[in-house]
């Protein structure tokens, strides 16, 4: 199990964005991996696709300060009625980039794997 980036969720299996974080860029120059789960992905790509700006200090995905920055809301989960509520999440364009490459590439795997 792990938690997602942006929720909090843990699920059994989390769909890998490849981020460029500023604060370990000398160490992983290409990038590093968040795990986020399908449903806070897809608020993504609909978030992508309206582009309301938000004011906030940082990506919450990557962390880099002094960018635009666009509003993400995602479901948390608690534990009373109505068992989730939403939260205002901050990401920059360059997250929204890896989030989409992500859809992308998820597509093509489902697309090329077996069905039984």
């Amino acid at each position: 199990m792990a938690d997602c980036e942006l929720c909090g969720a843990a699920r059994p299996t989390l769909c890998p964005v490849k981020v460029r974080d500023e604060s370990v860029i000398l160490a992983y120059p290409k990038g590093t991996w968040r795990g986020i789960n399908e449903e806070c992905l897809d608020r993504c790509h609909e978030a992508n696709v309206n582009r309301v700006p938000i004011k906030a200090k940082k990506c919450d995905l990557c962390g880099t300060r002094n960018v635009p920055l666009f509003q993400v809301i995602v479901q948390i989960p608690i534990f009373q009625e109505p068992y989730h509520r939403d939260s205002n999440k901050a990401i920059c364009e360059s997250c929204f980039e890896a989030c989409e490459d992500t859809i992308k590439r998820r597509a093509t795997e489902k697309e090329e794997s077996p069905h039984h």
